[in-house]
């Protein structure tokens, strides 16, 4: 009789009872929350496994990412919007339950972004970790704000008039900040276009060199001469940037002037004799070879060979032993070559012997 009379004692409008109840459902419900929420890591874990999609990872981490308080908060809050209050406490539950809402969607938030970049950096290679940390800094960005937006509705805001400010002062910073942004989303184009990444050899007009660091306003080339040059974000990706380490092969042009005194039948042997210097060294291809013209400093046959593959160093040895059996071929078939004669200041004008 003592605990029926004490339940029904009235504790801000509602009795001492419905307080327990509300309360005593709220750690239940937390509680199973919390059980449900590893048994369901578990079996997540256990099918990722199986499968190759990165989707269900994803999954995981957000499940993993819910906190115990803010899910006590929740059910704590939401047991107490079903006992009878004054409009005010429940205005205030409800925008307290919002704000726990938030914080538990952002946590979650951030672990799937973190996942994501994490996956797909694990996926590229020479991603620089400056340009990594700006994509997961930029992807939270977004992911906040529309987060809280989304919060300010929810908690009976009028969030337009925060918009419209955020739109304007965003205008502002951007016009403030142009340059910076635009080296900014230049390196975000690089980072998921790829037109090189670190470690590749480019050529940009004049300069050739090694990427050595791609950051978030400049990338950094070594060049072949020891220098360093750094070039803005956007202003490379506005230049013709040739990517070398891409190439399937490099393409030499032979031009060998004959003297004048060689013969047709010897002007016909040359073609034939650097095929056999590509075929004997056997790493390039010869796409042609044709006497070319007929000039006053000697017969001119012209040849052009494909070098595969994009090692600078090994094409210039390729052309070199080809060169050198070119030579031999010519020496053992008794064709000259000319030789260029010399003005009284010592400058070549090509006339043959």
């Amino acid at each position: 009789m003592m605990l029926v009379q004490l339940g029904e004692t009235p504790i801000m409008g509602n009795r001492l009872v419905d307080w327990v109840v509300a309360l005593g459902a709220a750690l239940g419900v937390t509680a199973l929350i919390v059980l449900g929420r590893q048994l369901v890591s578990r079996r997540l874990a256990a099918l990722a496994r199986r499968t190759d999609t990165a989707a269900d990872d994803a999954l995981i981490e957000a499940v993993r990412s819910i906190r115990k308080t803010y899910v006590l908060l929740i059910a704590v809050g939401v047991a107490l919007m079903w006992l009878d209050l004054p409009d005010l406490a429940h205005g205030i539950i409800k925008r307290a339950l919002v704000v726990v809402a938030v914080l538990q969607a952002i946590r979650s938030g951030n672990a799937i972004v973190e996942f994501w970049v994490t996956h797909y950096a694990a996926r590229r290679d020479g991603l620089d970790r400056t340009t990594l940390r700006a994509l997961s800094y930029a992807g939270r960005a977004v992911l906040w704000v529309t987060i809280v937006l989304l919060g300010f509705e929810a908690a009976g805001f009028e969030a337009k008039t925060l918009l419209t400010g955020l739109g304007v002062g965003g205008i502002a910073i951007a016009l403030a900040v142009q340059n910076i942004l635009g080296d900014l989303f230049a390196a975000l184009s690089i980072v998921l276009d790829k037109p090189f990444v670190v470690g590749d050899s480019i050529a940009v007009d004049t300069f050739e060199g090694d990427v050595v660091h791609i950051g978030l306003k400049s990338t950094r080339v070594r060049s072949v001469n020891g220098e360093e040059v750094v070039f803005a974000n956007a202003d490379l990706l506005k230049s013709r940037l040739r990517n070398l380490t891409r190439r399937d092969g490099r393409r030499y042009v032979i031009s060998l002037v004959l003297a004048p005194g060689t013969t047709a039948a010897q002007l016909a042997r040359v073609p034939a004799i650097i095929a056999e210097s590509v075929t004997a060294d056997g790493r390039a291809t010869l796409q042609r070879s044709h006497l070319t013209s007929l000039h006053i400093h000697g017969p001119e046959v012209e040849s052009a060979i494909l070098v595969p593959g994009p090692d600078w160093l090994a094409a210039l040895d390729i052309r070199q032993a080809i060169l050198l059996g070119v030579l031999s071929g010519l020496q053992r078939d008794g064709i000259a070559l000319a030789r260029p004669a010399y003005t009284s200041s010592g400058v070549a004008h090509g006339v043959a012997a």
